[in-house]
């Protein structure tokens, strides 16, 4: 049984999966998974490959959820990033690092592309 913490993730990076799409990004996959890591989706439009790491809250009362993506989460993301990028033998792309805060309570979504890189 998944955790309640799990769940409202799971749901956020449901809701972040659906604002993709309708902004015309087609989504290649969904928590790309490696020991030392994992991107919750990855997706590519006008030949952009983004990597989409998901903060979930209910609400954005004490910090914006994008705070947590600190500077070590953030060398994991990357490192997981070219790892994907070597298993799928993928060469020349743009690489866009994004996180999406989903507030479940305010029924928002905010969108931050290149949040970070190198």
């Amino acid at each position: 049984m998944k955790s309640k913490k799990r769940s409202i993730g799971d749901f956020g990076e449901d809701i972040a999966t659906k604002y993709l799409e309708k902004k015309g990004y087609q989504i290649l996959e969904r928590n790309f998974l490696k020991s030392f890591g994992e991107i919750d989706i990855i997706a590519i439009k006008d030949d952009i490959l983004t990597f989409v790491e998901v903060k979930t809250r209910k609400n954005d009362k004490f910090k914006p959820a994008s705070l947590d993506v600190d500077y070590f989460k953030q060398e994991r993301i990357k490192k997981t990033a070219q790892a994907y990028l070597i298993e799928k033998n993928l060469g020349e792309f743009l690489i866009s690092f994004d996180v999406c805060e989903v507030y479940l309570e305010e029924k928002m979504i905010h969108y931050i592309k290149n949040a970070f890189g190198d």
